[in-house]
């Protein structure tokens, strides 16, 4: 019977290891589609808890100018602040390293209790220091108390203390202040390299905040020039449409002028959601919440676009020899061909054969019924161990890839040096070339003023057409926001070319130092 029933539950355990591939697939079919529909029935009564959302909602209206925008941004932009947490974090790692290269303790132990023939509890209590030195030695001085204490039987209770002095030098391998603090030394110069990108990007974000405001001040201007211009177009339709009455110009001018002065209203309009939304995004973009009210006005800007710039007068070579200097990546790309060179020496060390020198002094307490630290004679070890490697492949790679890496290393500094010196000539050529921009939209927005006047004194004696008059203020509209265009550019690429230079110092609230002054000078306002 035994022997059946045996026999049954092996036949079926067959089967179960033999079942087809297409009856497993079934079976996971069916398995997923039931944790799906479980899954998907959760999900359609989730909710965020209330507490989830906390709004912060000043009532007041906040005047945001570049000054404001950037002290802002610098305190809540969420992208801003996990940057300043990496560099805590790469710190953090730093003195990690110098921890370990420090001088560090240790305080332990453990009690244990056991029954049997006889009842008893031991335990013990260990402290141990361990230093690492500069020519790669390890030294390790440990210090251990035993105790042992019997509730039966002959009821002795043992302590003993034993001390150990252990030190490993290499002779060889390993050997070497450089060698030996290499982590260290390349933590510490990682911590460096971290803080300079840092400092690159927070002078990359005062711009982008500086060209996300400055933005929306361009559209401050756009939908102040289509409401002028709807305005413009709206009473010329009014004065085409008496000219029409009086049949002085044909009907058919008059639709002209409608449907233009309908193109001129959706162009309005369509700039004011453009102008909100960006008022918007830029909210978010400050870490501010979506319901509050910003008011985007910055005077220095404003005057700066009333009154106009001048030609930038700039000794550019002045401008590349202070990024050659100064620029904090291409000195990190400078400093990563050291590393390198660093690591080519410990690839060079590594093809050493390993030999150290290992010293041990140890010492004891007989086993007393009380504690004491009265230690027999100590003993001694001294020796050298040694390993002979018959296969150096490792080894060999190793060090094959740190010749590589500097030949990288070298290259990638000299490509940044190149880099650095065209960034700051383009961004001088984009100066120059927006305030030609600037001259042009300039005088192309005069003539279309006075386009604009000449063409509706030749409508009014009859020598001009409707068409003469439109494309006069559509020409002057696109002056009037092209223009606008030219001086933020000039702005901007300004901006740009001191931070190509190195030359863009920040305050302790991410703001440019004397910028403004700066600004004035360089355009020179009328």
């Amino acid at each position: 019977m035994i022997l059946k029933r045996n026999a049954g539950i092996f036949f079926c355990a067959l089967l179960l290891a033999g079942c087809s591939p297409h009856y497993l697939e079934r079976s996971a079919d069916k398995e997923i589609a039931v944790i799906f529909e479980e899954k998907q029935q959760k999900i359609k009564v989730d909710i965020l808890p209330e507490d989830a959302f906390t709004d912060e909602t000043s009532s007041e209206t906040i005047i945001v100018d570049i000054k404001t925008a950037s002290y802002i941004a610098g305190n809540n932009n969420r992208t801003y602040k996990s940057r300043q947490e990496d560099i805590y974090l790469n710190i953090l790692d730093l003195t990690y390293q110098r921890y370990l290269y420090g001088t560090r303790y240790g305080l332990g132990g453990a009690i244990y209790g056991s029954k049997g023939s006889e009842d008893s509890v031991s335990g013990k209590a260990n402290f141990q220091l361990i230093r690492w030195l500069a020519t790669g030695a390890q030294i390790t001085f440990d210090i251990t108390k035993d105790f042992l204490r019997y509730f039966t039987g002959d009821k002795d209770t043992d302590f003993r203390t034993i001390t150990s002095l252990n030190i490993l030098q290499p002779l060889l391998k390993g050997a070497g202040r450089e060698i030996a603090q290499e982590d260290l030394i390349q933590s510490e110069r990682e911590t460096i390299y971290a803080i300079r990108d840092f400092m690159r990007y927070q002078k990359n974000f005062s711009i982008e905040t500086s060209e996300k405001l400055l933005n929306i001040i361009l559209l401050q201007k756009r939908k102040e020039n289509f409401y002028n211009n709807y305005q413009s177009i709206k009473i010329t339709r009014e004065r085409i449409e008496m000219l029409a009455s009086a049949g002085r110009i044909p009907p058919l001018q008059v639709d002209q002028a409608k449907q233009n002065e309908y193109t001129a209203y959706q162009r309005w309009i369509n700039s004011e959601n453009s102008y909100t939304s960006a008022v918007d995004n830029f909210k978010v973009f400050l870490g501010l919440s979506t319901k509050s009210t910003i008011l985007i006005k910055d005077a220095v800007i404003e005057n700066v676009m009333e009154k106009g710039i001048m030609e930038p007068d700039i000794e550019i070579k002045s401008y590349v020899d202070n990024a050659l200097k100064k620029r904090l990546d291409l000195i990190t790309s400078y400093d990563k061909v050291d590393d390198s060179k660093r690591r080519l020496q410990i690839a060079l060390n590594k093809l050493k054969p390993s030999l150290n020198l290992i010293i041990r002094v140890t010492g004891e307490t007989d086993a007393h019924s009380y504690p004491n630290i009265e230690f027999n004679e100590p003993s001694y070890r001294a020796g050298i161990e040694f390993d002979l490697p018959l296969n150096k492949t490792p080894d060999r790679n190793y060090y094959k890839k740190a010749l590589i890496d500097l030949n990288r290393k070298q290259r990638d500094f000299e490509n940044k040096r190149d880099t650095v010196i065209l960034e700051v000539y383009q961004q001088y050529r984009n100066l120059q070339e927006y305030y030609q921009s600037y001259l042009t939209q300039q005088n192309s927005l005069e003539l279309a003023r006075r386009r604009v006047e000449s063409t509706d004194l030749l409508l009014q004696a009859g020598r001009a057409t409707t068409r003469d008059i439109l494309d006069a203020e559509e020409s002057s509209l696109s002056a009037n926001n092209d223009l606008a265009n030219a001086v933020v550019n000039y702005f901007l690429s300004y901006l740009k070319l001191l931070y190509s230079a190195e030359l863009l110092e920040l305050d302790e609230n991410g703001m440019w130092e004397d910028i403004y002054e700066e600004i004035s000078q360089s355009t020179g306002n009328k």
